[in-house]
């Protein structure tokens, strides 16, 4: 089963999962919780590589929140 990060509310029923995994065109991407899809990748196996490392950075608390990353406005 899968980790509960702090932010998931807690489960009162059944929840389907889909796959995270998509692929278009030839090429690969996989969609977050967090609602961005990232990617391509060349191959299905990248982006089940680069999804479980996000997962581990993402449970892990090393990004910073939304409304505390840096600006990348040019003045």
């Amino acid at each position: 089963m899968p980790a509960i990060r702090k932010d998931d509310r807690k489960p009162n029923g059944t929840w389907f999962r889909s796959d995270r995994l998509v692929e278009d065109g030839g090429r690969w991407f996989f969609l977050t919780r967090e609602g961005t899809i990232e990617g391509p990748f060349e191959t299905r196996l990248q982006a089940v590589q680069r999804l479980e490392v996000y997962v581990r950075i993402m449970s892990l608390d090393l990004l910073p929140a939304p409304d505390q990353q840096p600006s990348l406005e040019v003045r």
